[in-house]
């Protein structure tokens, strides 16, 4: 009996350091995570972390990989940070909810989030989609010397992402023959400024890009001496 006892606790012993040498053997192999590349403030979107690269991918021990730690970028995507997530903390499943902003969760560093109404004409409404592409254009009257008008037209932002626009043109008066709707737009700051600036003294005009593939012409500022033939501004460029 007593030998009995012995092989059964050496079986058992045997076992457990098995057991435990295949669990240090788990925790030393490394494994890949996601760690911010900066500080993420509460409310920051996972598509904008994952399309702005603000992370890195690192190596760490198993044991050493926080639960839900994210491995792909993908995973987050549709989410958003609950809390403050510091450089170098690894982004976790822990840290993120479901949901986010259509418009602010599409916005990182110089975007600019700009409201611009148009008409069914000028805005393409109907036509232009969430999620399209368009080129800005603004018309205004340019003060010449003497105080005579000159009426100008000029590219002020292409390839601009449609951040929100209405399905429908509405139905009533307005410039155009239409009511004006409101189209969000993802501007650069600087963009943002000169198109806030045409759409207050002038025209804006929303035009829409081939959904691959679009190329750039370069044009000149347009007037009605260049639509003449007399001549023409150079261009002020216009490009993001």
């Amino acid at each position: 009996m007593a030998v009995v006892a012995g092989l059964v606790a050496l079986t058992v012993l045997l076992a457990f350091m098995a057991n435990y040498r295949d669990s240090v053997r788990s925790d030393a192999e490394s494994t890949r995570v996601l760690v911010a590349d900066r500080q993420l403030d509460s409310g920051t979107a996972g598509d904008a972390i994952a399309e702005a690269g603000l992370y890195r991918t690192i190596e760490v021990r198993g044991d050493e990989a926080a639960d839900g730690a994210f491995a792909d970028p993908d995973a987050l995507r549709g989410k958003h940070a609950t809390t403050t997530i510091y450089s170098g903390q690894q982004l976790a499943a822990a840290d993120f909810a479901a949901g986010v902003s259509p418009v602010a969760g599409r916005l990182v560093g110089t975007d600019r989030a700009l409201s611009v109404p148009v008409d069914a004409a000028h805005g393409n409404i109907g036509r232009v989609r969430t999620g399209s592409k368009v080129d800005v254009l603004g018309g205004f009257n340019a003060e010449q010397s003497g105080g005579r008008a000159r009426p100008v037209l000029d590219i002020l932002a292409r390839d601009v992402l449609v951040l929100e626009a209405p399905d429908k043109s509405a139905s009533g008066s307005g410039v155009g023959g239409g009511k004006a709707r409101e189209v969000v737009l993802r501007l650069s700051d600087r963009e943002a400024t000169r198109v806030a600036f045409a759409s207050d003294q002038g025209n804006v005009w929303l035009t829409i890009r081939p959904p691959t593939l679009a190329k750039d012409s370069k044009i000149n500022t347009v007037e009605a001496g260049s639509l003449l033939g007399l001549g023409s501004i150079p261009t002020r460029g216009g490009g993001r």
